[in-house]
């Protein structure tokens, strides 16, 4: 039996017969003029894949630069063309379907940081984004092919975690990932837009100041870099986050600036940027008048308040709404009247797989000094076995053992899917527990494990991919 304390590749699933995968590099032609042809497929039939209309190929090229840009790896699946000819169906293909370049499956990985609130900072990750198979083509292991590939990928490049964002959540805890952060969306009451129907208990200190959002490029790197330090579950972000907050990619049209986006950034009193905040006003058809916010990003929880306080200041305004907030926001705290801030929804967004359990659990966070027996159950493969964890001044050191554990020690057999939901602190050790997930792990143990690994806090990722 192989040793399962250390990562195993991954049996890759194979593809039904006629299809062939391929895995290439997101390139730009040998002139540097526009993206390759190959990546322009890829990425028109990607956005086909998510309902958006056929892009042209100013819009393609905007898109695939920024693939570039982030040096993400493309993998697809294609139709033999030959194969189908011997089809009922293969003459109909070839006569109405799309070009053979256009593929039936996409699937993008690229490598960034997860804050997992270690003490060593964020620890390397494999994100994964644009998975999509054409309806014609379901049922034929297109996407167990393209996953177990990119996972054995990421094993094989030492990689500790992976992580995703999903539209559909019944899908990928098969491949062993746990929804491990959630977002709010809020929506909150400014009054008059002069302060009166949003008044905090106290005024942050420094100073925001209306800002040209083409002039924030190393504000936005600053700002990020500072929140990305001390937020647990955030992760590291692709380019077309820059692009649109300095207004340079539309997100309602790619082809386009965005004429609309406003922004603004507080200045502590020591001179140095606490944070930005880009909005746009929804119109003047809207009731109320209402504006919507991209992306607040701060550096300290009192420049996340001060940027909020411009948003209330705006003239004419009656309404803020924002898609991705925390779960916990000192913004309800500070409100004199908290039903101002409403919760609208909320929904998943950060879902992680471990793939070293030693590494991954060396970088988080921990709540308690404690020493457990722990055992994953991977039905990949990938990652499993016993382990002794023991935490030691917050941080941990986690070391193959035995089958059978001292006596002494809790025990907690989880699954790795359920390891990854509780990975950031999202679910803890008893709700995982209440809710039957925790295979044999008793109620003595259960208690004394919660106190090492449940975190006080939220964990929150402000970043979609």
């Amino acid at each position: 039996m192989a040793d399962l304390q250390a990562p195993q590749q991954p049996a890759i699933a194979p593809l039904a017969k006629g299809l062939r995968s391929e895995t290439f590099p997101a390139a730009l032609t040998t002139d540097g003029k526009s993206v390759n042809p190959q990546t322009a497929a890829f990425a028109r039939t990607a956005e086909q894949g998510f309902y958006e209309p056929w892009f042209s190929d100013e819009q393609i090229d905007r898109i695939g630069r920024a693939l570039v840009a982030d040096e993400q790896t493309l993998s697809a699946v294609y139709v033999d063309r030959d194969a189908a000819s011997q089809e009922y169906w293969g003459p109909a293909l070839a006569e109405v379907g799309f070009d053979a370049e256009h593929p039936v499956g996409t699937f993008v990985d690229y490598d960034k940081t997860l804050n997992a609130g270690g003490p060593n900072g964020p620890l390397p990750a494999r994100l994964i984004t644009v998975v999509t198979v054409n309806p014609s083509f379901r049922r034929r292991g297109i996407l167990k092919h393209l996953m177990t590939s990119a996972l054995s990928r990421a094993v094989a490049d030492g990689l500790p975690v992976a992580a995703l964002t999903v539209s559909e959540g019944g899908i990928y805890g098969r491949f062993g990932f746990g929804c491990a952060t959630r977002e709010a969306r809020i929506r909150v009451d400014l009054g008059e837009g002069t302060g009166e129907g949003f008044a905090l208990r106290t005024q942050p200190p420094g100073r925001v100041i209306s800002a040209d959002p083409v002039k924030l490029d190393e504000v936005i790197g600053t700002s990020f870099a500072a929140f990305h330090a001390r937020t647990r579950g955030s992760i590291g972000r692709q380019q077309t986050y820059q692009m649109i907050s300095t207004a340079r990619l539309n997100p309602e049209d790619q082809s386009a600036w965005n004429r609309n986006l406003r922004a603004a950034v507080h200045i502590r009193e020591d001179g140095s940027v606490g944070g930005y905040v880009t909005f746009k006003h929804e119109g003047w058809d809207t009731e109320p008048s209402t504006i919507r916010l991209y992306d607040l990003i701060a550096g300290d929880d009192q420049s996340h308040l001060a940027l909020w306080n411009y948003v209330a200041s705006l003239d004419l305004v009656r309404r803020a709404t924002m898609r991705t907030a925390p779960l916990v926001d000192p913004l309800q705290a500070a409100l004199v009247n908290p039903r101002s801030y409403r919760v609208e929804s909320l929904r998943d967004l950060l879902w992680v797989r471990i793939l070293d359990v030693k590494k991954a659990l060396e970088a988080r966070a921990f709540n308690g000094d404690g020493e457990f027996a722990l055992k994953v159950e991977d039905p990949l493969g990938i990652t499993g076995g016993h382990f002794t964890v023991s935490v030691n001044d917050g941080a941990a050191t986690v070391t193959p053992a035995e089958a059978s554990s001292p006596a002494e020690l809790p025990s907690l057999q989880i699954s790795v899917e359920s390891l990854g939901s509780m990975y950031l602190g999202d679910v803890s050790v008893r709700t995982l527990h209440a809710a039957g997930r925790l295979g044999s792990s008793t109620e003595q143990d259960v208690e004394r494990i919660s106190r090492i690994m449940d975190l006080p806090t939220a964990p929150f990722c402000a970043t979609h991919f």
